[in-house]
C-alpha cells in the first residue's frame, strides 16, 4: 500500500479565534502572546499583524513597536485547547491514525483512507469543510508520500490552501524547491549550505553526503536525506499507550553555531519548551522542576534549576521559569554551543491533566477535559493538551 501523509496547520490559530469570536477584532491587527505590560513573547499573530513584521517568538515590546495599533490579547489558552480537541475530532473520522504534534498541527495517515474518497484532494476538502462549518476556522493542508514533504507542501499555499506532492513528482518538486523553504533549515544554515553551492532541495541531495558530515557532523546525514525526501518516520496515533513513567523529560539542541545573541537563544529555548512540554503531557504529568542546561564555546556545563510547590504542565509557565533562570545569567563574553530544558520531579496523575493556570477559567477548561475524557475512552489513556 502506498503511503500518503497528510498534514494540517491551521491558520494563525491563537488570533483567529479570538477573531472568530470577537467580530470588532475582524480584519484587524491581532496578535496573542506575552503577560502584562510588555513582557513575554508572541504566540500567534493575525496575518494582518503579520504584514507589519510581527511574527512567533518576537518580544511583545517590539510588536508594540511595528504596530501599535494591533490588538495585544494576553490569550484563553484553555478555550484554544477546547478547539484543538475538536479539530482532533473531525481528523479522527477519517482516520484513526492521527498525530498531534502541537495545538495547531496535525499529522493524518490516510493511506487506508483512500479507497473511502475519490481522491486525496476529496479528503482534504473535507476536512477543510467540517473544519470551516463546524469551527469556523481556516487550515492548509499538504499532502506526501511522508511527514518532511507533507510539512513542506502545507507551507507552500498557506493560508487556507492546498498542495499535494504525487510520489513521482517528488525529484521534479524538490529540484525547484528553495534551501529556506526546507522545513529544518535555518537562515545561517541556508547561508552555508549557498557557500557550499548549494541553492535548492536537489541540490542538497545530490550533495557529497560525506562532505556534508563533514562540515555539519550527524546533522550532514540528515541534511542529505531531506534533499532526497527521505523521511522514514511514522504517524505515532492517540492510541499508543506508553505506561511508561519516566524520572524526567528533556530536549535539548547543539546549536550549528555558536552565539551570544539572547533574543536568538530566547526563542530556542521556546521551541525547547514547546517540545518538552508537549512530552511531559502526552505522559498524563506534570513537573515540579525545571532545568536549563547551558554548554558553553569553551565546553563548560552549566545548570539551573527552579522548584515549584504546585507542579506546572502547560507551556507558558514553564517558558517564564526558563526565562527568568536564563535572565539571571551573566554570559559575559562567553558564546552558547548547547541549549536544554530538563523537567523533573514529576507527578502523575490518573485522570487527565487538567492544566489550571489560569484560575478564571477552570469551569471552561473542565468542558476540554471531558472532551479528553472521551477520547480516552475510544482511543486510549494518551492525549495532546497544548503544544505552544
Amino acid at each position: 500500500m502506498e503511503r500518503i501523509i497528510l498534514h494540517i496547520d491551521m491558520d494563525a490559530f491563537f488570533a483567529a479565534i479570538e477573531q472568530r469570536d470577537n467580530p470588532e477584532l475582524q480584519g484587524k491587527p491581532v496578535v496573542v502572546g506575552g503577560s502584562d505590560g510588555d513582557k513575554g513573547v508572541v504566540s500567534t499573530a493575525s496575518y494582518e499583524a503579520r504584514k507589519f513584521g510581527i511574527h512567533s517568538a518576537m518580544p511583545i515590546y517590539q510588536a508594540k513597536k511595528l504596530c501599535p495599533d494591533a490588538k495585544f490579547i494576553k490569550g484563553n489558552y484553555h478555550k484554544y485547547a477546547e478547539e484543538s480537541v475538536k479539530i482532533i475530532n473531525i481528523c479522527q473520522t477519517i482516520t484513526p491514525i492521527v498525530e498531534p504534534v502541537s495545538v495547531d498541527e496535525v499529522f493524518l495517515d490516510i493511506s487506508g483512507s483512500i479507497p473511502f474518497f475519490e481522491s486525496k484532494i476529496q479528503i482534504a476538502e473535507t476536512l477543510q469543510n467540517r473544519i470551516s462549518q463546524e469551527l469556523h476556522l481556516t487550515c492548509a493542508v499538504g499532502i506526501a508520500p511522508n511527514k518532511l514533504l507533507a510539512k513542506i507542501a502545507t507551507e507552500m499555499n498557506k493560508p487556507s490552501g492546498i498542495t499535494i506532492i504525487e510520489k513521482n513528482m517528488v525529484t521534479k518538486f524538490l529540484d525547484n524547491l528553495h534551501i529556506e523553504k526546507m522545513f529544518g533549515i535555518g537562515e545561517k544554515t541556508a547561508i552555508i549550505l549557498k557557500n557550499l553551492g548549494i541553492y535548492t532541495s536537489g541540490d542538497l541531495g545530490r550533495f557529497p553526503e560525506s562532505i556534508l558530515v563533514k562540515r555539519f557532523g550527524k546533522f550532514g546525514k540528515k541534511l542529505s536525506y531531506m534533499g532526497k525526501g527521505i523521511d522514514n518516520s511514522s504517524i505515532v496515533p492517540i492510541s499508543s499507550n506508553n505506561r511508561k513513567r519516566p524520572k524526567s523529560i528533556s530536549n535539548e539542541i547543539t546549536l550549528l553555531e555558536n552565539t551570544s545573541d539572547k533574543e536568538k537563544i530566547k526563542k530556542i529555548l521556546l521551541q525547547l519548551t514547546h517540545k518538552t512540554s508537549y512530552r511531559l503531557r502526552k505522559k498524563n504529568s506534570s513537573a515540579h522542576t525545571i532545568t536549563l542546561k547551558i554548554k558553553y564555546d569553551n565546553l563548560s556545563v552549566n545548570t539551573f534549576n527552579h522548584t515549584v510547590e504546585k507542579a506546572i504542565s502547560y507551556d507558558n509557565d514553564i517558558y517564564k521559569i526558563v526565562i527568568d533562570l536564563f535572565d539571571k545569567i551573566n554570559i559575559g563574553f562567553r558564546k552558547i554551543r548547547l541549549l536544554g530544558v530538563r523537567l523533573s520531579n514529576l507527578e502523575y496523575k490518573d485522570d487527565p491533566i487538567q492544566l489550571e493556570i489560569f484560575s478564571i477559567y477552570r469551569k471552561k477548561f473542565a468542558r476540554v477535559s471531558k472532551a479528553v475524557d472521551k477520547l480516552k475512552e475510544k482511543f486510549g489513556e494518551e492525549i495532546i493538551n497544548i503544544g505552544e
